[in-house]
């Protein structure tokens, strides 16, 4: 069991580590631009419909639906050799389709959650909700629809502004 743990927790350091590189870069990038001083909205934007689009992904509701029954997932890829070792992969494959199916969400969180922790506590809550509650596949297109709504609205008052 504690194999299993490892490679799911190692399969989200990964995409800690790549959350964090991809924010130095942005950061980086945004040092560089007066541009992109003046215009930090367009960031937001980008992330907000780059999170709702995936949301109405394919991919996102294959990795949800893997992410969402951890029991059927272990059934399906066990294969008995080589335990330990199956054990390990095992945890990667579940963590890696975990990671697919809110990697958007989680990087919104990140974005906002430096900013405001009750809408990082929102996030949380609705990630929680979409993979644990029996209708919470149903609620992708709503929270996919919601942050559409949310990018045009941050992209016009930036815009505007």
């Amino acid at each position: 069991m504690a194999l299993v743990v490892i490679g799911y927790l190692a399969i989200w350091g990964v995409f800690a580590l790549l959350a964090h590189l991809a924010d130095w870069a942005v950061v980086f990038a945004v040092r560089q631009s007066d541009w992109l001083i003046a215009n930090g909205w367009v960031i937001g934007a980008a992330v907000l419909a780059t999170a709702g689009l995936y949301q109405f992904s394919a991919l996102k509701y294959r990795c949800l639906d893997k992410c969402r029954a951890p029991l059927g997932f272990v059934i399906e890829h066990w294969r008995g050799a080589r335990q330990k070792w199956q054990a390990l992969l095992l945890g990667g494959k579940h963590g890696a389709f975990c990671v697919g199916c809110c990697w958007c969400l989680m990087l919104l969180m990140f974005l906002v959650g430096t900013a405001n922790l009750g809408w990082m506590l929102a996030l949380g809550a609705v990630m929680a909700a979409e993979k644990n509650l029996p209708a919470g596949r149903r609620l992708s297109g709503p929270i996919g629809a919601a942050l559409i709504l949310a990018a045009l609205w941050v992209a016009l008052a930036g815009a505007t502004a």
